[in-house]
């Protein structure tokens, strides 16, 4: 149902008074609220506070009308933040957003003139808007999808305005320390004591000038066309104003916007377990990586550019940072865990750039990447050694998959790990020669060795057929891996290896295929 148009009437106690239909439709105060961006949608994703956008995002369904209240309230409120950018959103009285840190307190002179209200179901979405959002999800790829639906929400906006009020206000920010430095009296915005405020945000909605603002904090009366939305009490996502099946889509891309790689299962956490979840930074990019540790690793730590760090495990052993460059963002991770303890660990960036290997390859290495996504947070998991206080057990990445429109050599394909499991040894990873070349090829297979290679017996075949002679000994369990087949019916081609040798032998490898672009 909708709220109901009332009649009005004036009364110096309760100005909550109604109008006819002709004033609450298209009277009086259409100007007003059509100044004022009623029925636009508003963007929130500006450090300098919410940004009407100049496109009408909603209408009124089936003949309703907003509920229409004259209000002459004159209040005085302070708010505390903790963020610069938290604050800036308090001028607008929208005050859940946050950025980086800082003690910030607000004082806003409010003079409230009109409060507007509709319910959810009394809007819809204007045919513009489904019809951009219904051509995003036809986009063939997840990222077109992605992109398509976020450009029509920056024409648009994030959100549309369920309840507002209207009028003038005088909003006014510092830090605490320099409130505490102004002279008794100054706060009570009249012109004289203003310019004295040289370090605060001093922001004015609403009337042309600053006259009428005397110690009492009054204000002469400003006629309509000057007032302006000083709140925004309550809002909607405008993806709501869809139909349900549009909005059904848009859940379904949105839940695979982020992936976890390895899969995120988490076993019931006992006493001396821990877990460190990035989720919650997902939205951010990582500036760099801090890994702690020597032959175990013991904590890991995520920078983020805004200045967040996410901590895992704990400090101690050696410091190893691996930091980003502009552009450059972590699309594949290799691990290595022993079956309890998280042993070693390597990046690799979309510009072709491999960091060492943390630690050792003891166990079996994992490589863990996501078709299209980059790396935007880890989920780490620590247990508490019996001697060494807590190590990290295992570490899931978390890929964001609506960044970039392509990763390099996503399309690659890593064997099976053959070779030993539990002995250590100096790991390898040919990527760091081929970086992102899709063209670089296997040329020849040198292989030294005895009776065998202690470890590992090997034998290559060609896709013409061709076989190269055994090298090695024929003890120990055999393995096969054949180059996997395009959706065309191609064979990849064997790129490179990655594995981990002692001093004198090979004892583990993985084969990297990429498709064959010839």
């Amino acid at each position: 149902m909708s709220l109901s148009p009332f009649t009005y009437t004036s009364d110096a106690s309760d100005n909550s008074i109604s109008l006819p239909p002709e004033v609450n439709s298209s009277g009086e105060y259409d100007k007003t609220l059509r100044n004022n961006g009623w029925l636009h949608g508003f963007r929130v994703d500006n450090m300098d506070g919410p940004q009407v956008v100049g496109l009408q995002v909603a209408s009124y369904a089936d003949g309703a009308i907003p509920y229409i209240e004259e209000k002459n309230d004159t209040f005085v409120e302070m708010v505390n933040t903790y963020t610069k950018r938290g604050s800036n959103y308090v001028h607008h009285d929208v005050k859940n957003r946050h950025n980086a840190p800082g003690a910030w307190v607000t004082r806003r002179t409010i003079v409230s003139r009109l409060r507007v209200q509709i319910l959810p179901e009394d809007l819809t979405a204007m045919s513009d808007f489904q019809l951009a959002i219904e051509e995003a999800l036809k986009r063939p790829t997840r990222f077109e999808q992605f992109h398509g639906v976020y450009r029509a929400l920056s024409r648009w906006g994030d959100v549309v305005p369920l309840d507002i009020e209207m009028g003038y206000s005088l909003s006014l920010t510092d830090t605490e320390a320099n409130f505490s430095r102004l002279p008794p009296g100054t706060l009570d915005y009249s012109l004289t004591h203003l310019p004295m405020i040289n370090t605060a945000n001093i922001t004015r909605k609403g009337a042309t000038s600053y006259m009428g603002w005397s110690e009492t904090s009054t204000m002469i009366d400003v006629p309509a066309i000057e007032w302006r939305l000083i709140k925004v009490i309550e809002v909607m996502p405008t993806i709501k104003l869809l139909p349900n099946e549009l909005q059904a889509q848009l859940t379904n891309i949105y839940a695979e916007r982020l992936t976890y790689v390895p899969p995120l299962t988490i076993a019931p956490i006992s006493d001396l377990c821990k877990l460190n979840d990035d989720t919650v930074n997902a939205s951010k990019n990582i500036w760099r990586v801090e890994i702690r540790g020597a032959s175990h690793i013991i904590g890991l730590s995520v920078h983020y550019f805004d200045g967040v760090i996410s901590r895992g495990g704990r400090d101690g052993g050696n410091h190893h940072m691996f930091t980003l460059t502009e552009g450059e963002y972590i699309i594949e991770m290799l691990t290595c865990a022993d079956g309890e303890w998280l042993r070693g660990m390597q990046f690799i960036t979309n510009m072709g750039r491999c960091s060492v290997i943390y630690g050792s390859l003891e166990g079996v290495p994992v490589i863990s990447r996501s078709k299209g996504g980059i790396l935007v947070g880890l989920t780490t998991s620590t247990k508490k050694h019996p001697e060494w206080d807590y190590l990290v057990t295992s570490v899931n990445g978390i890929w964001r998959r609506d960044f970039i429109r392509s990763v390099p050599k996503e399309d690659d394909v890593y064997s099976d790990y053959f070779g030993a499991r539990t002995e250590s040894g100096t790991g390898f990873n040919d990527r760091a020669l081929i970086g992102n070349s899709s063209s670089m090829q296997v040329s020849g297979v040198e292989i030294w060795s005895g009776v065998d290679i202690d470890g590992i017996q090997l034998c290559f075949g060609t896709n013409r057929g061709r076989t190269s002679d055994i090298c090695g000994g024929g003890t120990g369990r055999s393995f096969s891996t054949s180059a996997p087949m395009d959706k065309l019916g191609r064979y990849y081609r064997l790129q490179y290896i990655l594995g981990k040798c002692d001093n004198s032998r090979l004892n583990g490898v993985m084969f990297a295929w990429t498709p064959d672009l010839s």
